[in-house]
């Protein structure tokens, strides 16, 4: 039924004079950005990416990117339906990438290749490659299968269309190695969020995991690697570009500067930045709740990432936002002391937290030393009184953090929490206590609670549930 129902959809949407798919993609777009869920993603990435950025430049690139996340679903949905000559209406190859073709056949024409794809708009329409190119060496494209076998089928089948093979990440890796060693090209999306099977990196400044196969295949078989895109030059009006990307041949390098290009093409080309889908989550591979305060990877090439932006881990960006809020009530010095360790050890286990701490005013001095010593950035006077407190809480939402720890067992501040819309929100429960406002929570034992420990061992636990190293066994900085 599914696969039915794009099949007419896709027909109907290639059927439409395109003045009326364009209205359509410019009176939707905002919709997207209606979405409460969607709209945060969005703005939280541009806000995280581009912190220096008016807040007006961020509304005007979220706009443009959700038009454009329409545009392109449509395009992909109708293409199948679309003759040779209007797919060549749609797009065209620039200088750019003609002359990077005649490079490679001057050249090389029998070494393997290796082309780096952007999750940018319209860049599935790169299957249609082979109808602006008098190349014809093999090439095969790297997907992702979907679950529905009969829809995969269908869109493995219009996406072959032109002459490229599709492979899939989950069961093509021989046909992939033998496209390479028949000195052939393979086609790969490289993106930011490549969970547990990409490469410890950093990505406009935050941590990320970055997909490592490009590098892998230029290494392996010391093919050449090339970014080809789709440049948008109006709806469902788009031009190939090519950039050959120059890398010292190791896994590494590769996966640097494919992450380099990418980052400078958005920071400096706001046509780029507003193709780019901003309404996907990114850098989402280092936040598993309880590893969340720890880095966690199959291959780390952090310290050469950023070796190459001019940092170690010890002067890197810190953009992970954790907020820790301590109770409303009084605190004793002694125990706030004893606590300094546990921020001191996050410091050391995730060096790119920007640490906030909320807390009364007559906390504030015993916390000092941690602004002093550099482990935390910021510490907020929490105000005095419910509304208060609430609309601070809640006006605080534009500055969007990662993560909220509620060391504020009260309801109260879990109503507080949520306000600021973080979408992850840690907490202690306590036997039979709810806290539905939080996202992740510590179930305190019975039997460890019954032995009445001191609130800075509780927040210690706390703390190491969500993947904190235990008491001095914390990675230490590397310079």
């Amino acid at each position: 039924m599914t696969l039915l129902f794009l099949k007419i959809f896709g027909w109907l949407i290639a059927h439409t004079p395109e003045f009326l798919l364009h209205f359509t993609a410019w009176l939707l777009g905002p919709v997207v950005l209606l979405l409460p869920k969607r709209r945060q993603i969005v703005f939280s990435n541009l806000h995280h990416a581009f912190p220096k950025r008016a807040r007006a430049w961020h509304r005007k690139i979220a706009l443009k990117s959700s038009r454009r996340l329409i545009e392109t679903g449509m395009l992909s949905l109708a293409s199948p339906f679309m003759s040779d000559a209007r797919l060549r209406r749609v797009a065209r190859a620039t200088p750019s990438f003609d002359a990077a073709l005649a490079r490679r056949i001057a050249e090389n024409p029998e070494s393997p290749g290796v082309i780096g794809t952007l999750h940018l708009a319209y860049w599935e329409s790169l299957t249609w490659l082979a109808l602006f190119t008098e190349y014809r060496g093999e090439v095969g494209v790297v997907f992702r299968p979907l679950k529905n076998n009969d829809l995969n089928a269908w869109i493995k089948s219009t996406r072959e269309r032109h002459g490229l093979k599709l492979f899939s990440r989950r069961d093509g890796l021989f046909e992939i190695f033998r496209v390479m060693k028949r000195r052939g090209v393979i086609s790969i999306l490289f993106d930011q969020n490549a969970g547990h099977h990409g490469a410890l990196t950093t990505f406009l400044g935050r941590v990320c995991s970055t997909t490592e196969f490009p590098g892998t295949l230029v290494e392996k078989y010391n093919a050449r690697l090339t970014i080809i895109y789709p440049r948008r030059y109006g709806f469902w009006r788009i031009g190939y570009e090519c950039v050959d990307i120059v890398t010292g041949g190791s896994a590494i390098d590769a996966t640097i500067a494919l992450n380099r290009w990418l980052e400078n093409a958005l920071s400096n080309d706001d046509n780029m930045c507003a193709s780019w889908l901003w309404s996907h989550g990114r850098w989402r591979s280092q936040n598993w709740p309880t590893l969340r305060f720890r880095y966690h990877t199959k291959n780390d090439y952090l310290d050469a990432d950023l070796a190459a932006h001019g940092f170690t881990r010890a002067t890197m960006p810190r953009k992970t936002r954790v907020w820790v809020r301590f109770p409303s009530g009084e605190i004793a010095p002694a125990q706030l002391a004893a606590a300094l360790p546990i921020f001191r050890d996050l410091r050391q286990s995730r060096p790119d937290t920007q640490l906030t701490l909320f807390a009364p005013a007559a906390a504030l001095a015993a916390l000092k030393p941690l602004i002093d010593d550099g482990t935390a950035d910021y510490m907020r006077e929490l105000p005095r009184g419910a509304l208060a407190s609430r609309c601070y809480f809640k006006k605080l939402r534009l500055e969007y953090p990662d993560v909220f720890v509620n060391l504020d067992e009260s309801a109260r501040a879990d109503r507080e929490a949520k306000s600021t819309r973080s979408p992850q929100r840690f907490g202690l429960v306590r036997p039979g206590q709810r806290r539905p406002r939080l996202t992740d929570v510590y179930e305190a034992p019975a039997d460890f609670l019954a032995t009445n420990p001191a609130p800075s061992v509780l927040w210690r636990k706390l703390f190491e549930h969500f993947g904190l190293p235990e008491e001095g066994k914390a990675e230490s900085l590397k310079d």
